[in-house]
């Protein structure tokens, strides 16, 4: 006899539709909130200066400019990221620096000695606009930068972004972590909400401070110096005079006669890396022959035949005279021109204190320098040989 089971489906339906819905409902409540999250795509961080913190001179000690590659100790710091997916709002964005990893679902340490605290505003930011540093607890911290708006536009889809930090302006800049060759990594958060709710997208970017490579060259003092009474041209090494330096006054002789003015030249050349200028004197005697001597003009002036004169002088229209950086002193600048029209002049004190003729204020990089004598006699003077010599002297200031 077979045992019989009734069964009453109108009692069973409803038990088996509310166990399925009570499990839809648990489904719904363990499900990720966050599975519509992605990373952010084509991220970066440039830094202005891979220099640790505690960087901001040179080797010399000199201050290096804020925002440049020398100085960490004020940097600028730019990211580039992508936002994917499709549009929706973005409201807030999280900057997280770290030194310990990139994972979101680790703990963040702070990379030492770093500080991002002094940022007081976005420097730029584009892709997106209108965002303005948190405030209160969301403001910037020694790792942290909080950014928000109230401007609730959608975001494209794929916009790619850009915020810097470091205006230029005081103290708003990034510091730098102060280890060298020390990498750390920037958690980038980005919220569709304010307040830093509803996470959209994340991604993570490495960086690292580099230790500085510092280079050192040595240039020494230089004076190229060269006085010559033949010219020749200084090409394109600043060729140096070397004849004997013999110069006569006089007819084809070198006789002086009380009807006629003579002149004659030499010429001196100057090269010095000297920044603070160079100074050229002249050192000497007047024109003697034992006790006999001839007149030196005492004074800048013009000249005549049949009087007693020994005197010299800057002539910038002779061949070869090229002054690009020295400057002729001006009781020696007048030496152009016709004799009679040209003034001289000369110092016997010279001998033993030189006297300046030509200087510069800085650097000078090949100058050539004419220098124009005048021996003139009277009727009355003593027959000889007259000679001196002539000394210049290049004092450059380093």
């Amino acid at each position: 006899m077979k045992a019989k089971f009734n069964v009453n489906i109108s009692r069973v339906l409803p038990l088996a539709v509310a166990l399925f819905m009570l499990s839809t409902v648990v489904a719904s409540i363990i499900q990720p909130k966050s599975a519509s999250a992605a990373q952010l795509t084509s991220r970066k961080l440039t830094l202005s200066s891979s220099a640790n913190g505690n960087v901001s001179t040179d080797l010399a000690g000199n201050t290096v400019a804020k925002g440049s590659g020398g100085n960490g100790a004020f940097a600028r710091h730019t990211f580039d990221f992508t936002i994917p997916g499709a549009a929706s709002t973005v409201q807030s964005i999280e900057f997280e620096y770290c030194s310990n990893s990139p994972i979101f679902s680790d703990s963040c340490t702070a990379p030492t000695g770093m500080d991002a605290s002094t940022v007081a505003s976005i420097a730029g930011q584009s892709g997106l606009t209108g965002f303005a540093l948190g405030t209160g607890g969301n403001a910037p911290t020694a790792n942290r930068i909080r950014i928000d708006r109230t401007n609730a536009t959608n975001v494209s889809s794929n916009t790619t972004v850009q915020f810097y930090f470091g205006t230029g302006a005081g103290t708003d800049w990034i510091k730098n972590p102060t280890t060298d060759n020390s990498t750390f990594f920037v958690k980038i958060k980005v919220y569709t909400g304010t307040g830093y709710s509803g996470s959209r997208d994340f991604g993570a970017v490495a960086s690292s401070t580099a230790q500085q490579i510092d280079i050192t060259a040595k240039v020494r003092e230089k004076l190229n110096f060269s006085v010559g009474s033949t010219y020749v041209a200084p090409g394109g090494t600043c060729t140096a005079f070397s004849d004997t330096g013999a110069l006569a006054l006089g007819d084809v002789n070198g006789v002086l006669d009380s009807a006629t003015q003579y002149d004659n030249f030499s010429w001196f050349r100057v090269s010095t890396n000297s920044v603070n200028g160079a100074k050229v004197y002249y050192s000497g005697d007047t024109l003697k022959d034992g006790a006999n001597d001839i007149n030196a003009l005492t004074s800048e002036g013009t000249t005549a035949a049949g009087s007693e004169q020994f005197g010299l002088a800057l002539d910038s229209g002779e061949a070869g005279y090229s002054f690009t950086h020295l400057t002729a002193n001006s009781n020696y600048d007048e030496g152009n021109g016709s004799l009679g029209t040209a003034k001289f002049n000369y110092a016997t004190g010279s001998v033993t204190t030189p006297v300046e003729i030509a200087s510069s204020t800085g650097i000078v990089g090949c100058d050539t320098g004419s220098v124009r004598y005048v021996g003139n006699i009277a009727t009355n003077t003593p027959a000889g040989v007259y000679t001196t010599t002539v000394t210049y002297i290049a004092v450059p200031t380093f």
